[in-house]
């Protein structure tokens, strides 16, 4: 066992210094389209691309946010169209694939996304009685419908219906996903189950547009600090705070430039912190240990 761990270290940290020393290829004059850029990662995306000459195709739901990205793009001499929407709804959809369609895309890169913080016990106050039984039913149905319906449904119909432009470029797309898709934790019960669905499928919608000359990176980063858990879907639910720690968050900032590089390397996916890229081959070989590193951070310990 410890033969075998040394080799997988030493393997593993061979692939990583490589990719390390590799240039990032330039995305000067690319057209890049960035679903969920009003703010967090997703902005800083959209800045970050725009820095390094970048086209943009902006997509967000809240129309005064995303004016605001788009105009900081574009004092950054990029041109930079923005599309206004839900990207769970068809008419949405279909305009982002309009609008790019008109100037080629290059990377597809889906950010948008919703969270959940509460526990299930959380979801099911009063189930002693048949009402209460029907009540935390229909409240945990909906919840996981509704982030499923963002996380998992409408990445992987947008990624669907761009593949046509995509072959085109031999671009790439880029998912913005979550270590919670690698290995779960208490009190993300529905955003891990939704952030799984997206690695399902994307690691096999990656085998299929290969022969297309797709690429797809799957980028899994660990706590962001972004506003993203303080607009969860079930922060209705009870009254205590998201849990979770604060420290060792990641800035939007330097997330932004991991995936972009990941990306520009057509790499199949990014962990970061990079430590984390131990967790879901702990998880294969020591589970408990993994559970217990979980717990301890949610506060379940």
């Amino acid at each position: 066992m410890h033969r075998w761990l040394l080799t997988f270290a030493v393997a593993s940290a061979g692939v990583l210094l490589a990719r390390y020393l590799r240039p990032t290829p330039s995305v000067r004059g690319r057209n890049v389209v960035i679903v969920g850029a009003s703010s967090g990662i997703g902005r800083s995306l959209a800045l970050e691309y725009a820095e390094r000459g970048a086209h943009l195709v902006l997509c967000a739901r809240r129309a005064e946010q995303l004016d605001e990205v788009a105009e900081a793009c574009r004092r950054l001499s990029v041109d930079v169209t923005t599309v206004v929407g839900d990207i769970t709804q068809r008419d949405t959809q279909l305009a982002l694939h309009q609008t790019a369609a008109a100037r080629g895309v290059d990377y597809l890169v889906l950010n948008a996304g919703a969270i959940s913080v509460r526990p299930i016990a959380d979801l099911w106050p009063a189930a002693d009685t048949l009402d209460g039984l029907q009540e935390g039913a229909g409240r945990m149905t909906d919840l996981l419908e509704d982030i499923l319906r963002i996380n998992a449904v409408a990445p992987a119909v947008v990624a669907s219906l761009f593949v046509p432009l995509l072959a085109r470029s031999r671009g790439s797309v880029v998912v913005v996903s979550s270590v919670a898709g690698l290995v779960a934790a208490p009190t993300r019960s529905l955003y891990s189950a939704s952030k799984h669905a997206v690695t399902g499928f994307f690691n096999a919608f990656r085998m299929e547009v290969a022969r297309q000359g797709i690429a797809v990176t799957v980028a899994y980063p660990g706590t962001v600090a972004t506003d993203l858990r303080h607009a969860a879907v079930d922060i209705h639910v009870g009254s205590a705070g998201p849990a979770g720690s604060e420290r060792g968050r990641l800035s939007p900032e330097s997330c932004a430039r991991q995936i972009i590089r990941a990306a520009a390397l057509r790499q199949q996916s990014l962990v970061t912190p990079w430590q984390y890229a131990l967790g879901p081959v702990l998880y294969a070989i020591v589970p408990s240990f993994v559970d217990y590193l979980a717990k301890r951070k949610y506060g379940y310990i």
